[in-house]
């Protein structure tokens, strides 16, 4: 075993930095905000999970998106926090269902009630431009596939958008594609 020694640090003046950290802008690449699964891997769940532990793995890890896979750990749809909340939980019980009982997959939304936006497209596209795109979108994530659709390579949180340009909006309450437009079209304004 090595023995680890203590080095004063009286004469650090400087902080490493990520290489790949550049300011991000509106007209920057939209690949830029996006969570690419290819760097960082994507939070997955089983459909068969619990409800309420899944609710409780969720506020813990303060993740408001996760990935639905099946037995075979295929993805099958998405479970956002919105999806999972309490109140949902309620309702099932109160038409009959056994709140112990209920799981992942009575709350999911399944692939084929979900729409994604390509990654070549987005490589070719401004930050900016998908916001309008997004512009009427009251979701809070996107997906993004490749290869021809065939294969999940990320997401784009309206939230992490609004964080990386620093817009004028409370990201602790639920962040949509619309609010994040809404929050640029304001900027637009008083810089005009």
């Amino acid at each position: 075993m090595n023995k680890l020694s203590f080095l004063s640090c009286d004469r650090v003046s400087q902080i490493e930095w990520p290489c790949q950290s550049l300011a991000v802008s509106m007209h920057s690449k939209a690949t830029e905000i996006t969570t690419d699964f290819k760097l960082n891997s994507p939070l997955v769940i089983d459909s068969n999970t619990k409800a309420v532990e899944a609710e409780y793995i969720m506020k813990k890890a303060h993740v408001k998106l996760q990935l639905v896979l099946d037995e075979h750990s295929n993805f099958i749809g998405t479970l956002s926090f919105n999806d999972l909340n309490n109140q949902e939980i309620v309702k099932k019980v109160a038409r009959g269902d056994v709140r112990s009982e209920l799981r992942v997959a009575d709350f999911m939304r399944f692939k084929a009630h979900l729409k994604s936006i390509d990654w070549a497209t987005l490589e070719q596209t401004s930050i900016r431009s998908l916001v309008q795109t997004l512009a009427s979108c009251t979701e809070q994530h996107i997906l993004v596939t490749d290869n021809d659709g065939n294969t999940l390579r990320g997401l784009i949180s309206a939230s992490d958008v609004a964080r990386a340009l620093h817009l004028d909006v409370d990201l602790n309450l639920p962040v949509s594609f619309r609010l994040v437009n809404n929050a640029i079209h304001i900027l637009d304004k008083h810089a005009a």
